[in-house]
C-alpha cells in the first residue's frame, strides 16, 4: 500500500493485455445463460434485452486510434518526414530516404503471428527480462506456503494476509503485493438433482459490474474464475472400464468431474482513499473496505439463488493452489541437490511449466453472436472448458473502461500433465473455438502474465 510501490504499479498498467467486452450473463456451475445488451452508467440501472443476437465488441486499448496504435502512427509519420526531407535536399537523398521510410513502414505495419512487430519485440524483451529476474524471484519464496510458492515465483511481492472482524471474530483472507489487495468469494451451486433443467439458474455477470462500486468503495476490478476438470479423466484409455461406463452419461449431460467457481475483488487504495480513511486508514482500513464490498457481493449472489462465502486465509491459499494445479508432491517441499528450494516454474515461448504441469493461456479476442438467436455464453464456456485436458480455467475480469463504461477481458487456460498432451489439447481447443466463432489468441512469450490472469487474484495489470 506504500507510495514507494505506486510508480511501479502505474508503469505496469501500460503492459496490460488488451481486454475485450463480454456479455453480461453467464451460467452458474455449468448452467446456461443469455446475454443482454451493454449497460450504461457503469452497469447500473436496468438493461433491456435485445431482440436479436449481439456480438460483444472489443474494448479499444489505450494508446490506439481506430485499429492503429499511436506508436505505429508515429513511426509512419517519421517515415513521411524522412521522405519530405530527402525530397527537399537532393534526388539522391530522396532515394535513400524512401528506402529507410519503406523499412520503417514495414516495421510499423508488419505482423508476426498476428502481432504488430513493435509489440512483438516488446514481448520478447519482457520475457528475457523475466528470465534474468528468476533468481531473485526464487529467493522470494522462502517461508511461503508451498501451495502458492509457484505463484510467488511469478509475482515475488505476492503475499497472503488474515483479518479478524471485531463483531463476530470471523477470519478473512486477503492476497496482495503491497499495491493492491484482493478478497476471494467462493460460489457454490445450490443442492439439486444431478440433471437440473437447462437454464434453470443463471449467474448474471452484471453482478460483477455492480460490485465495482459499493457505496464509497470503488474497486479496480472484479474477476470471475471457473476451474473445471473433465470427466472421465483424459489420461484414462478409451477402453478403460471407468471411461466406457461414464461415456453414455457424459454424452447426454456434459457434466464435469469437478467445477469450482471463485469471484475475486481487487482493491486499489488510490481509487477509494476516502473510504479507506473513513474505516481507520492504512492496511486495516483497506481490509475493512474490501470486506464490506465482499459481504455485499455475497448478499447479492445469495439473492440470485447461489451459495457464496468470503474465504479465510488458508482457503485463499488452497484456492490459488488449486487454480494453478500445483503438484501435491512438489507442494510437500521440492529441494535441489544443494538442499535449497528448487525452482518450480519455467516460462517458454508457448507454454508455462509449473511443477510437472504444463499450462497454455489464450486471450479471447473475438466473441460470437450471443443472446436470443445466438449461443448462450454458458454453453460457449462449457464447450471450451470441456477440452480433454487435466483442467481448464476460464476467467473474466470486469473493469471500468473509457467513460467508466463496463468492460470485460476474457482468458482461458489449459493445464496438462505433459507437453504432448498440451499440444493435443491446444489443437482441440482451437477447433472447438472455431466451431462457435470464438477468436482465441495464444499468449506467446506472455504465458507467465497469462497464468496470473487466470488465477483468482482479481486480474493482472
Amino acid at each position: 500500500m506504500s507510495s514507494a510501490t505506486r510508480a511501479r504499479r502505474r508503469n505496469g498498467r501500460q503492459q496490460q493485455q488488451q481486454p475485450s467486452a463480454a456479455p453480461q450473463y453467464a451460467g452458474n456451475a455449468g448452467q446456461n445463460g443469455t446475454a443482454p445488451g451493454n449497460r450504461e452508467n457503469g452497469g447500473r440501472g436496468s438493461a433491456a434485452r435485445p431482440a436479436g443476437p449481439v456480438a460483444p465488441r472489443l474494448r479499444q486499448q489505450a494508446g490506439t486510434i481506430g485499429g492503429v496504435r499511436v506508436q505505429q502512427l508515429a513511426i509512419i509519420e517519421l517515415a513521411a518526414a524522412l521522405v519530405l526531407v530527402g525530397w527537399s535536399i537532393h534526388p539522391a537523398a530522396l532515394t535513400a530516404a524512401i528506402v529507410i521510410a519503406a523499412i520503417l513502414v514495414i516495421f510499423a505495419l508488419g505482423r508476426r503471428r498476428r502481432i504488430p512487430l513493435p509489440e512483438w519485440i516488446t514481448t520478447v524483451r519482457a520475457m528475457k527480462r523475466r528470465g534474468k529476474e528468476s533468481a531473485a524471484a526464487l529467493a522470494a519464496t522462502q517461508g511461503v506456503d508451498p501451495a502458492i510458492a509457484p505463484v510467488v515465483e511469478c509475482e515475488p511481492a505476492l503475499r497472503t494476509y488474515e483479518f479478524t472482524t471485531e463483531s463476530d471474530q470471523r477470519a478473512i483472507g486477503f492476497v496482495g503485493d503491497g499495491t493492491f489487495l484482493t478478497a476471494i468469494v467462493q460460489v457454490d451451486a445450490r443442492d439439486e438433482p444431478l440433471r437440473p433443467q437447462r437454464g434453470s439458474h443463471m449467474l448474471p455477470l452484471e453482478v460483477l459490474h455492480t460490485a465495482l462500486d459499493i457505496e464509497d468503495i470503488h474497486l479496480e476490478s472484479v474477476q470471475f474464475v471457473q476451474y473445471t476438470q473433465p470427466a472421465p479423466a483424459p489420461h484414462l484409455p478409451e477402453q478403460a472400464v471407468a471411461a466406457r461406463s461414464y461415456a453414455p452419461l457424459q454424452a447426454q449431460s456434459q457434466t464435469p468431474g469437478l467445477q469450482l467457481t471463485w469471484i475475486a475483488l481487487k482493491l486499489d487504495p488510490e481509487l477509494c482513499a476516502e473510504a479507506i480513511e473513513a474505516r481507520g486508514g492504512g492496511v486495516e482500513g483497506a481490509e475493512r473496505s474490501l470486506l464490506r464490498a465482499a459481504d455485499q457481493l455475497v448478499s447479492r449472489l445469495t439473492a440470485h439463488g447461489v451459495r457464496a462465502k468470503v474465504l479465510a486465509e488458508r482457503e485463499v491459499v488452497a484456492a490459488i493452489g488449486t487454480a494453478v494445479c500445483v503438484s501435491p508432491r512438489a507442494a510437500n517441499g521440492a529441494m535441489g541437490r544443494d538442499g535449497r528450494a528448487a525452482r518450480r516454474t519455467q516460462e517458454t515461448t508457448r507454454a508455462m511449466r509449473c511443477d510437472d504441469r504444463w499450462h497454455s493461456t489464450y486471450w479471447i479476442g473475438r466473441w460470437p453472436q450471443l443472446g436470443e438467436g445466438g449461443a448462450p455464453l454458458a454453453a460457449v464456456t462449457q464447450l471450451l472448458t470441456s477440452t480433454r485436458a487435466m483442467a481448464s480455467t476460464f476467467a473474466l475480469t470486469a473493469t471500468h473502461g473509457g467513460g467508466r463504461a463496463p468492460a470485460i477481458s476474457g482468458y482461458i487456460r489449459l493445464s496438462t500433465r505433459s507437453e504432448n498432451e498440451l499440444s493435443a489439447a491446444q489443437s482441440e481447443l482451437e477447433r472447438r473455438s472455431g466451431s462457435v466463432k470464438v477468436g482465441l489468441v495464444r499468449l506467446d512469450r506472455e504465458q507467465l502474465p497469462g497464468l496470473l490472469a487466470t488465477l483468482p487474484l482479481g486480474g493482472t495489470r
